[in-house]
């Protein structure tokens, strides 16, 4: 008899069951602003009680998929790291590849214009971002990477955005579920938003996740050379 076959398992089953429930998938949702929330606020935005978010959020956890930090008797909860928000977005868009018509009908105005996208910018800013920022040859492309340019840096510089090159790389192309083409994601497009954020160029907005844009936002992208779609 020939040897038994051996099933190869990769491991990725766990991370598709911690995110199957509803309640965890709005849990993870929430916190894909980039947030840190205590666990009475997602339980509340889950809809389930204290008791049930405790066992929701221990399963993610317990999946790496979020993490947690003390502070005081408190204890709040954050999406792990970028490369569980890269995994986050990715689902994002499959799900929207057959769902786009019902979704894009159903959301709200301001987060199709600008919304953070874990710790960067989307919506039609962050595309219009993009495309400022390759029309400037401050970027450049290469297949699905992104890479800066020396005058990517010299402009980093002049407009004060606290990036410095290591080496994971600094940018890549993110799928924007709503508007169906790529903005830009990794370390370099989160220190943009960081001082959008920083220099009240960018607001919150009442709209979960969404972000208003300011006039020193529009000073700063009209510097860009871009034109603003909204």
């Amino acid at each position: 008899m020939g040897a038994a076959r051996q099933s190869v398992h990769s491991g990725f089953s766990r991370l598709t069951d911690a995110l199957s429930d509803p309640a965890r998938e709005a849990m993870v949702s929430a916190l894909f602003g980039g947030k840190a929330l205590p666990a009475g606020e997602l339980a509340l935005l889950a809809g389930v009680s204290p008791q049930s978010a405790s066992a929701h959020l221990q399963k993610l956890t317990e999946a790496r998929l979020l993490s947690v930090w003390q502070q005081g008797r408190f204890r709040y909860y954050r999406i792990a790291d970028d490369e569980v928000a890269g995994l986050i977005e990715n689902l994002v868009n499959v799900a929207a590849r057959t769902e786009h018509a019902e979704r894009a009908r159903g959301v709200p105005m301001p987060l199709r214009q600008s919304r953070t996208c874990y710790c960067h910018l989307a919506g039609q800013l962050g595309v219009a971002l993009r495309h400022g920022l390759l029309a400037r040859k401050l970027i450049a492309l290469r297949g699905r990477e992104a890479f800066i340019t020396d005058e990517g840096l010299a402009w980093c510089r002049a407009e004060a955005v606290d990036f410095k090159p290591g080496r994971d790389a600094p940018l890549r192309l993110c799928n924007d579920w709503t508007e169906r083409v790529p903005h830009l994601a990794g370390p370099f497009a989160n220190a943009i938003l960081k001082r959008l954020i920083a220099t009240h160029a960018l607001a919150p907005h009442r709209v979960p996740r969404a972000l208003r844009l300011t006039p020193r936002g529009r000073a700063f992208f009209e510097r860009l050379g871009v034109s603003i779609p909204f």
